[in-house]
């Protein structure tokens, strides 16, 4: 079940916001500060996970860049 979180400004769900950016990007990692700032969501992992109980299949990758570690997420169809 999609949680559904209004943007205000779009008038969609966060998870749809981030679900047509991973649409639009077919396949290509999207970093989470981007899916943050499309969909207005502090908590990304939390709309992808509602995404993925709804049948959509996300990958999550983590990359090391010295100390930091950056989540990106992509859309496999």
């Amino acid at each position: 079940m999609i949680t559904h979180h209004e943007n205000k400004v779009a008038g969609k769900s966060q998870c749809r916001l981030i679900l047509d950016t991973l649409k639009t990007r077919a396949g290509a990692w999207v970093a989470m500060p981007h899916l943050y700032k499309v969909s207005g969501s502090m908590a990304v992992h939390s709309r992808v996970a509602d995404l993925r109980k709804n049948g959509h299949n996300i990958e999550n990758e983590k990359r090391r860049h010295g100390r930091k570690c950056f989540s990106y997420y992509r859309l496999i169809e």
